[in-house]
């Protein structure tokens, strides 16, 4: 299972490679785009909470917003928005990089699990691994995994994308010095190192005997709460300038 700070750090690793200054609002559209299909995952985690449906939780995620359909809307509201005025041309580049990174989104997750990549017209999940699995077999995927293993491994899935809230942190504040969000980016260090303890904490808590649906409940109630605004919303707009200017390519250079 592709982890959430792999598709975030994958968008700002491909936008560093566009060094056109006329064509940085498209690494913004990147970068969101890379991470923007997870936010399903809220649905998820409502259908769990009220039912206790794992399952039926499960195979909500990596569907509508994870497929073609919805690339392919999210292109035309571009197109339509920039042809409304002449100062938001710039839209219809934004949402072209936004698809992509949908695009690079999807493709990491048909390479290690299931995507209703034609959902909304059908809801069966294809692999590019695996063989097509539909709802009734969808606990196959669910049961792939020894209990341990899939315990830890979703908590070090949502400890990821603290881990890249410190590489925004360090750019922010020791690259890019952009003093309009130095202010978020200090509150982005406070709760990626909060997410660093949660998150390992419960990653030492997989190898007890508490039950996969606690352990669930644990971690995502708190990740929905705190960490799934940050991460799909606020630092695409709170720290905008910060990733237009990243550049992987330099991180290390002084």
């Amino acid at each position: 299972m592709t982890t959430g700070g792999l598709h975030i750090l994958s968008g700002l690793v491909i936008a560093s490679f566009i060094r056109n200054e006329k064509y940085k609002k498209a690494k913004w559209g990147l970068v969101w785009g890379s991470i923007f299909p997870d936010i399903d995952v809220i649905d998820s985690v409502i259908v769990f909470l009220i039912t206790g449906d794992l399952e039926g939780a499960v195979f909500i995620h990596r569907t509508f917003t994870h497929g073609f359909f919805a690339m392919g809307l999210v292109l035309l509201i571009g197109v339509i928005i920039s042809q409304t005025k002449e100062d938001l041309r710039w839209v219809l580049l934004f949402s072209i990089a936004f698809v992509f990174g949908m695009i690079t989104h999807t493709l990491y997750d048909l390479l290690d699990g299931y995507v209703a990549i034609l959902a909304p017209f059908t809801f069966t999940k294809y692999s590019i691994t695996g063989p097509i699995l539909g709802y009734q077999t969808n606990t196959i995927y669910i049961t792939a995994f020894n209990e341990t293993y899939y315990k830890a491994w979703n908590a070090f899935d949502l400890m990821s994308d603290s881990l890249v809230y410190l590489i925004l942190w360090y750019w922010s504040t020791h690259k890019a010095n952009i003093e309009k969000e130095q202010k978020f980016a200090k509150i982005l260090l406070i709760v990626s190192l909060i997410g660093i303890v949660y998150f390992g904490f419960l990653f030492g808590l997989a190898f007890t005997d508490i039950s996969v649906i606690m352990h669930l409940a644990l971690i995502y109630v708190v990740w929905v709460l705190i960490f799934l605004p940050f991460t799909t919303v606020l630092i695409h707009i709170k720290l905008r300038d910060t990733i237009q200017d990243f550049s992987f390519l330099d991180l290390r250079k002084s």
